[in-house]
């Protein structure tokens, strides 16, 4: 079997406490692997960056997750080049902390991704 490559699936949150341990979820939930998770806030002053931390400390599937808090807010374009810089992945995926990714979204990017040979998807 061909070997896949690794990606890394970047979660953004800026004060989003209602809606991050979805967002969460969708990320631990994707069947792609080699997969690298990265949970980024932007320090939120709400409780974003404690409901990202509960849910990294109680994670217990195949993914390797890391968890970046941004002090003091740097604002999205800063935000974004940090995760870029941290990010070992061949391909990223993003989401913000509102978005709900359905379990295969990452496999069916990769798949279009390697399918097509573009540089983005």
């Amino acid at each position: 079997m061909k070997e896949m490559p690794l990606v890394t699936f970047a979660l953004f949150a800026f004060n989003q406490e209602n809606y991050i341990e979805e967002a969460v979820e969708g990320a631990f939930s994707q069947t792609y692997s080699p997969l690298e998770i990265i949970l980024s806030d932007d320090c939120s002053t709400d409780r974003t960056f404690e409901i990202l931390e509960e849910k990294v400390l109680s994670y217990t599937g195949p993914h390797k997750v890391r968890l970046n808090r941004n002090v003091p807010n740097v604002g999205l374009i800063a935000h974004v080049t940090k995760v870029q810089e941290m990010a070992t992945g061949a391909f990223i995926v993003t989401a913000a902390g509102d978005d709900i990714s359905m379990p295969d979204r990452v496999a069916e990017l990769v798949e279009v991704w390697l399918s097509r040979k573009v540089a983005a998807v």
